[in-house]
């Protein structure tokens, strides 16, 4: 059996993991939201990506269900701000 050291380690990985998979999902929804004409099938697997990645680490107790529900909307502005700009640049041509 292990010793409370240890699993709060194992727990501390974990907890980790899922906090860095996050913040690199959002990392790459930034980006593509910096490019100039982003691709919109790509957008959109990217945040039903980021969205299951939420919804997992909601479901396990990594991070609260607030937190995940705010994140959640975080990432639907930044897809709004996508969408916006994007018609914005269609309209201008």
């Amino acid at each position: 059996m292990l010793n409370k050291k240890e699993k709060n380690k194992k727990k501390q990985s974990e907890n980790r993991k899922y906090k860095t998979l996050i913040k690199n999902q959002f990392k790459k929804v930034k980006s593509y939201q910096a490019e100039k004409k982003p691709d919109p099938s790509e957008i959109n697997s990217l945040i039903i990506e980021t969205q299951k990645l939420l919804d997992k680490a909601n479901s396990k107790g990594k991070i609260h269900r607030n937190k995940a529900a705010r994140k959640k909307s975080q990432l639907m502005k930044l897809f709004k701000n996508i969408e916006v700009e994007d018609k914005g640049a269609i309209i201008e041509e």
